[in-house]
């Protein structure tokens, strides 16, 4: 019986037998056995345990002090930051800084009636000398104070860089003579990390090629571009939301030192993939980006960036990297990866975190290798330190759907349909303009894709222009006369065009 219930029980027999009758009733009353409090459930019983509860404060250890030579003032936004020891930790609000000042002058000894003036003291200080132009992560930079063109810039956090130390790393070798059994594709993919690593241990950006690594469905892309983002300092994220036009700010990569593109977000949309092009050579190969930010005002940076695109080797998936024009092509590096079995199971949930976990092991003397390694003569470069390689075969699979391609194929039936009036071996000159409308005559058989792969301004001189300076059969020279760009048509000897 409850206690309760006992109390009630006794009010009644005093209220109706008096005082005597509940001391009767309470000497013969039969004492209760105590009831055993219930079991809890055995752990095999459940699948999840019920997580503990804490208190809602911390320990007294755990609390937080601000010293204020450790806070900074953010001017655009009027906010606080404070160094964490590991980033710089963003307050809008002006009462957390002053309690966590306050405690600090405490644990140093100022007495209570002192503490009023000296925040007062320490927070004009603070705004006044403290005050930054701008603040943010900046990929490659180490977090602090960074002045630029007398202006102060507070760097908030930075990569997470990994000691190089001298050992093995077996299972990283294993993945990499997997991946790249060719010798110069794997120098090459060593010798771009080499470069990427040394920039941002010397927070300065180094101009390299674009880095795509294409193979079949789940050959092991992902596992390497995972390697490299750990390596380059575990940041990562995908421009291509800001290089293809599709937003005006481009802040959200401010940060990143890897800027990795995988197929399945990109464009093949002709447009989109010039767009990337043209920004991808603005962005590395140029002097200081022009950053975008919402709510703020424009600024020039160097970020220390690296790009690498992951996609499957088919030509409608290589489609989503630039095309490869003059001025593009010799900034894009073709490696072909070969099926990655991975050197221990990595099925499950606790393989794949053991797999993982191994591999981390190995990174310090990885990157260690990778400090001394040296990029053989014929694949270095002076300005990236690595040559723009390409794997034949994914080259050959990337002409095969270019534009020019596409138009060399279409001159080449309507030549042979009699549209160029032009016999075998004969040549004829011609501008853009003529060319396009002989093969977008609605009597020829190239008219519907013509005017679709042409319709874009300047699209058929330019796809001429790069077939003529690269030995095309059919477009085999190009001239100005009387002030007009004309290019030489030119037809195969040998009968049917090929």
């Amino acid at each position: 019986m409850s206690k309760a219930a006992l109390a009630k029980d006794a009010r009644g027999i005093l209220n109706t037998a008096g005082l005597e009758a509940l001391r009767a009733a309470v000497m013969t009353a039969v004492p209760v056995e105590p009831q055993p409090a219930p079991q809890a459930k055995s752990e095999d019983s459940k699948n999840f345990t019920k997580s503990k509860t804490h208190s809602t404060s911390p320990p007294d250890a755990d609390k937080l002090t601000f010293d204020p030579e450790r806070v900074f003032y953010a001017t655009e936004s009027g906010s606080y930051l404070v160094d964490t020891g590991t980033h710089y930790r963003t307050y809008g609000r002006k009462s957390p800084i002053v309690a966590g000042i306050k405690r600090h002058l405490r644990a140093t000894g100022h007495s209570e009636n002192d503490l009023k003036d000296l925040v007062t003291h320490h927070l004009e200080n603070i705004e006044l000398d403290r005050a930054c132009d701008w603040t943010g992560g900046l990929a490659g930079h180490r977090r602090g104070i960074m002045l630029r063109e007398g202006r102060k810039f507070l760097i908030t956090d930075e990569p997470d860089m990994i000691e190089p130390c001298a050992g093995n790393w077996p299972l990283i070798g294993n993945i990499l003579d997997q991946a790249f059994p060719e010798g110069d594709s794997r120098s090459v993919f060593l010798g771009w990390l080499k470069g990427g690593v040394d920039a941002i241990r010397k927070q300065t950006h180094q101009p390299a090629p674009m880095l795509v690594l294409a193979g079949e469905a789940n050959a092991g892309k992902s596992l390497l571009a995972h390697i490299s983002k750990i390596i380059l300092g575990g940041r990562a994220g995908s421009p291509m939301t800001a290089w293809t036009g599709r937003l005006p700010w481009n802040d959200d990569i401010l940060r990143t030192e890897l800027l990795l593109i995988d197929d399945s977000v990109s464009s093949t949309d002709p447009r989109a993939r010039k767009a990337f092009g043209s920004n991808f050579k603005e962005s590395i190969y140029a002097g200081d980006v022009s950053i975008n930010t919402r709510r703020k005002s424009s600024l020039s940076l160097r970020p220390v960036w690296r790009v690498m695109v992951c996609c499957n080797e088919t030509p409608e998936n290589l489609s989503v990297i630039p095309p490869m024009e003059d001025g593009i092509e010799d900034k894009i590096i073709l490696l072909k990866v070969s099926r990655i079995k991975t050197p221990m199971p990595a099925s499950t949930v606790d393989e794949k975190l053991a797999f993982a976990a191994a591999i981390r092991s190995e990174l310090s003397a990885f990157i260690h290798h990778l400090e001394g390694f040296t990029v053989p003569e014929h694949l270095s470069d002076s300005r990236s330190g690595v040559t723009a390689w390409k794997d034949q075969t994914l080259l050959d699979a990337v002409m095969e759907i270019s534009p020019e391609k596409r138009l060399e194929n279409l001159i080449a039936l309507a030549v042979e349909k009699g549209f160029f009036s032009i016999t075998p071996g004969e040549s004829k000159w011609m501008p853009a303009a003529e060319v396009q409308s002989n093969l977008e005559d609605r009597d020829s058989p190239t008219a519907s894709q013509a005017q679709t792969l042409l319709r874009f301004h300047a699209t058929c001189g330019r796809s001429l222009t790069y077939l003529a300076k690269h030995e095309s059969p059919f477009v085999t020279d190009i001239r100005t006369f009387q002030g007009t760009v004309q290019y030489r048509l030119t037809r195969p000897e040998g009968g049917k065009v090929e």
